[in-house]
Parts: C-alpha cells; sequence; structure tokens
C-alpha cells in the first residue's frame, strides 16, 4: 500500500514538471514571435508618419521659442570644396553641407512608444516648425543645391533634437592685401548670424568638431593652410546679436610667377648688359638690344597686370619689375655717355692731326733756317700750346692729351736732381696744382670696361636685398 502511493506520488510530479516545461516553452516562443513581428515591422516602414507628425504638431505655433530662456543652435560645416578664388572681384566660391542642432521638446515623441528613435523628414517640414533662420550675413550670393532635389533634410530625434542640413553653394568676401603679391596670403570669411532672433533668443555655439574637410582642397593658385573659427557678438541699434565666424587662410602659389615673370625679367636685364662687350662704335646694335629689353620687360608687367585689381599701393612685383627697368634704362644712359665719349674722342683726335701737322711744318722751318733764335722756338712753343688749348676749350673736350713733349728749364732740371737726394716733403699747394692739371678725361671703352663689372654687382645686391627683406615678411598659417 505503501508503495502504491509513492508511486502515484512521482507520477504526479513528473506531470507537473512536463506542464511547466512546456508552458514555458510556449510562452518563450511567443515571445521571440511577437519581438521578431515588431522588428519587421520596424523594418518594413509601417510607422505611421502622418499620424506622428500630426500628433507632434497638435496645438505647435511656430512663432514662439522652444524655450523662455532663448536656444542654443549649435552648427558645424562640412566643406566638400573651395572651387574658385578671384582677385579682381575679391571673393571665393565654395560648396559645403552646413548643419544645425537645437532642441525644442514639443517634438518630443518617446511618450508615443513607437519602435523608432529618429524620424527623417524632407526639408518641406521646415516650415512647419520652430527654426533659427540662421544666414550668411556676408555672403554675396548663397543658393541650395537642387540636383536633381532640394538637398536639405531634417532629423527629429525622440528626445526633441532637432537637425537641419543643408547643401549650399555661397560666394564670399576675402581680405586682400596685395602688398606681398606673388608672396601674399588672403582670408575669405564667413559668417553666420541669425536673422530674425537677437542674442537674448538665439545663440550660436560651434561643434567640438566645427569644421571638416571631405576632400583635400586643391586650387591651381592657392593653397589652403589654415582655418579657423571665432564667435562674437554684434550691437545693432535694435539689440545685441550673436555671430559664429570662420576664417580660411590661403597661401598664394607664387611658383607660376617665378617661372612667368621673376626669371625671364632677369634674364632680359642680363642680356642687356651683352652691349657693355660690343664695340664702341656699334651704336645701333646697343640701342636695338637696350630697347628690346625694356619693351619685353613692359609686356611681361603688363600681362600680369591684366589678372590684378588696380591697387594704389606699390606691390612686390612692382619693385621687382621697376628696378629691373631701371636697370635696363642705365644700360641706355650709358649707351648714350660712351657715344658722347666717342664723339669727343673724334674730335680730340682731328685737332691733334692738325696740331702735329703744324708743329712738322715748324720744325722744317726751323731746320731750313738755322739762325733761328732759341727765343723764336720758345715763342712757337708757346703759341701751339695756346693753340691746343683754344681747340680743347671750342670743343668742350677738356685738357687734350698730344703728342708734344715741351722740354723743362735746365734750372727745373737740376733742381729736381738735387731733390732726389733729399727727405721727401709734402707740398700742398704744388699737390693741389697737380691734381688740377692732371689729365682726367675717360675714354668709352674704360666707361664699359667699368660697366661689365658695376651692373652685375648692383643687380646681385639688389637680389640680395630684395628676397631678404621678403622673404621674412612672408606670412603663415594661423
Amino acid at each position: 500500500m505503501f508503495l502504491y502511493y509513492n508511486c502515484n506520488h512521482n507520477l504526479i510530479n513528473i506531470c507537473v514538471f512536463i506542464a511547466i516545461v512546456t508552458t514555458i516553452t510556449t510562452i518563450t516562443a511567443a515571445t521571440i514571435t511577437t519581438t521578431t513581428a515588431i522588428n519587421n515591422q520596424c523594418r518594413r516602414n509601417t510607422i505611421n508618419l502622418g499620424h506622428i507628425i500630426n500628433a507632434l504638431l497638435n496645438d505647435y505655433d511656430i512663432h514662439l521659442l522652444p524655450s523662455n530662456e532663448g536656444v542654443n543652435i549649435t552648427i558645424e560645416m562640412h566643406v566638400q570644396g573651395i572651387t574658385a578664388i578671384s582677385e579682381l572681384t575679391g571673393d571665393f566660391e565654395l560648396d559645403f553641407m552646413y548643419s544645425e542642432i537645437w532642441e525644442d521638446q514639443r517634438l518630443n515623441f518617446k511618450q508615443l512608444n513607437i519602435c523608432a528613435t529618429n524620424i527623417t523628414l524632407k526639408g518641406e517640414f521646415r516650415k512647419r516648425i520652430w527654426t533659427p533662420e540662421t544666414c550668411i550675413i556676408n555672403s554675396r550670393h548663397s543658393s541650395i543645391h537642387t540636383s536633381p532635389s532640394e538637398n536639405t533634410f531634417i532629423i527629429l530625434y525622440e528626445n526633441g533634437i532637432v537637425w537641419s542640413n543643408f547643401r549650399l553653394k555661397v560666394r564670399a568676401p576675402c581680405k586682400m592685401d596685395l602688398r606681398m603679391f606673388p608672396f601674399d596670403s588672403i582670408v575669405c570669411k564667413l559668417t553666420f548670424e541669425s536673422y530674425s532672433f537677437n542674442a537674448d533668443e538665439v545663440r550660436l555655439f560651434w561643434h567640438e568638431k566645427p569644421l571638416t574637410m571631405m576632400e583635400i582642397v586643391e586650387l591651381p593658385d592657392f593653397e589652403l593652410i589654415g582655418w579657423r573659427t571665432d564667435h562674437e557678438r554684434l550691437q545693432y541699434p535694435n539689440g545685441e546679436w550673436d555671430r559664429a565666424m570662420v576664417e580660411f587662410k590661403f597661401a598664394r602659389r607664387y611658383g607660376f610667377y617665378l617661372f612667368q615673370s621673376y626669371f625671364p625679367t632677369s634674364l632680359t636685364v642680363i642680356s642687356s648688359w651683352v652691349g657693355f662687350f660690343f664695340d664702341v662704335r656699334a651704336a645701333s646694335a646697343k640701342i636695338t638690344l637696350g630697347v628690346s629689353s625694356l619693351l619685353a620687360v613692359s609686356f611681361q608687367f603688363g600681362s600680369v597686370l591684366r589678372h590684378l585689381p588696380r591697387a594704389s599701393y606699390i606691390k612686390c612685383l612692382d619693385v621687382w619689375v621697376i628696378s629691373s627697368i631701371i636697370f635696363i634704362f642705365c644700360t641706355l644712359v650709358e649707351l648714350a655717355i660712351i657715344c658722347r665719349l666717342n664723339h669727343y674722342e673724334r674730335e680730340k683726335q682731328i685737332g691733334s692731326h692738325a696740331v702735329n701737322q703744324w708743329i712738322n711744318q715748324i720744325r722744317k722751318r726751323k731746320n731750313q733756317n738755322g739762325n733761328s733764335s732759341d727765343s723764336n722756338v720758345k715763342v712757337l712753343r708757346r703759341q701751339n700750346i695756346s693753340s691746343i688749348m683754344n681747340l680743347e676749350k671750342l670743343h668742350k673736350a677738356g685738357n687734350a692729351t698730344t703728342d708734344i713733349d715741351i722740354a723743362s728749364d735746365n734750372k727745373e732740371e737740376t733742381s729736381n736732381e738735387h731733390r732726389f737726394f733729399k727727405w721727401p716733403t709734402i707740398d700742398i699747394r704744388k699737390l693741389l696744382v697737380q691734381l688740377r692739371d692732371r689729365d682726367w678725361t675717360i675714354t668709352a671703352v674704360q666707361v664699359d670696361h667699368y660697366s661689365m663689372r658695376l651692373f652685375p654687382l648692383s643687380f646681385l645686391f639688389f637680389n640680395i636685398v630684395y628676397w631678404t627683406v621678403y622673404i621674412s615678411k612672408m606670412d603663415g598659417a594661423f
């Protein structure tokens, strides 16, 4: 009897255990089926957005701020590319994605108990909610890309966070100072500001990563060397407004100007010195070379100026080109000097030849007339010397050198012999007379020889000063 009771009791326990296991398995399977169905339902995009939007916008007033204490707007930029920088118009163009993030608890949909944590809506939804109405206050032209439709969207998060995004094309001004051209740098600026709300209502802040470059900026004339963000408040007559700014700094690529302006101009200046090696009588060839060099530099400078604004101040390239023109002009001045000296030398040669013929005739007469006294010879010598001086004065050639040898008096020769054995003394008056009577004339050949050395050394000194000064003034990044 006792054994029968134990068997029945064990059977009951086994049956209960089987029943419990079966129940748990059924509940687990049902739960898994429900969860899978819900997930499949979310993945199949079966959320009724119209119902959610109508529920959120019920009694929603777009004119009221999301908070009575003002709204903090977080902004960020993703630069797609910088397409152009113009010196003539002083602006640049860029394409970027602009995002605004703020909190509006009226759009919190966590209480609706839907499976999604965020909702993506088209740009038209902006017209139905409050927006900060930020604008690029200093832009010259801006537009939203429409390829093929308007590139805007809005994301609503379940906790009331709103993220608005645009894809914009903007042309904005740049600050240009061309004094260092072509070694200059320019700064281009974008200024964001709420057009309708002052600083008490809307405050702009940059994101932790305010700006990112989606690709390396490649421009033919400029290189992006840095950027920075800033924040300020500007006082208007009707209140104080918040501003968020971003500045891009570009350095000009000056390699083009080195090969198109500096090197050709230097070679043109150097080629103008070839005339120094010509014969002094080749005036026409020297003139052709100098004028051609001058025209070449002027043409090169004019081709560069066409692409620059009409700045009233002197640029770095202006200093180089003007100095090169001065060097070439000095070669033409040197040519005029040697032509004039050559003309004087011809006149001297003609005058000396006439005087020599005159003296030879006098010597012949002296030889024929042996009774002529020494006093007559001295008179003739004085007349010859005075004739030479008068001839030089007529031609403005200074003291001419002739082949006439005038003997000193015997007394002067004896005094020089005695002076040879005495301690030398300096006679200031006699030294001044010697300096006055010295032949200071210079020939055209000597001028060319001096120019061969003076012009290259001067140009080398100018290059050292020029590059030292302007390279030290070149700007770096921010």
